[in-house]
C-alpha cells in the first residue's frame, strides 16, 4: 500500500492526481485502470450523499477492466 496522505492545504483535484501518480509507482496497471474510471467514482459521493446507482456503475466498471487485464495476461501467455 502507498504511504500516500491527503495534503489539507492543497485541492481536492491536486490531491487526488497526486494519489494516483503515488498508485502508479506501486501498480501502474490499476493505477491506469482507477485513472479511466475516476469520474465514475466521483460520482459515488456528491455533496455529502451517496449514489447506490453510481457505486454499482463504477464497481461494473472496475470488474470489467480487472476482467479485461487478466484476459489480455491469458492471452499474452498463449502466444
Amino acid at each position: 500500500m502507498t504511504d500516500f496522505t491527503f495534503d489539507g492545504e492543497t485541492r481536492f483535484p491536486e490531491n487526488c492526481a497526486a494519489f494516483l501518480e503515488s498508485v502508479k509507482e506501486i501498480d501502474p496497471e490499476m493505477a491506469e485502470i482507477l485513472d479511466a474510471n475516476w469520474d465514475k467514482l466521483l460520482e459515488v459521493v456528491r455533496a455529502g450523499e451517496r449514489d447506490t446507482k453510481a457505486r454499482t456503475t463504477f464497481n461494473e466498471a472496475i470488474a470489467t477492466a480487472l476482467d479485461d487485464l487478466l484476459l489480455k495476461d491469458v492471452e499474452a501467455e498463449g502466444e
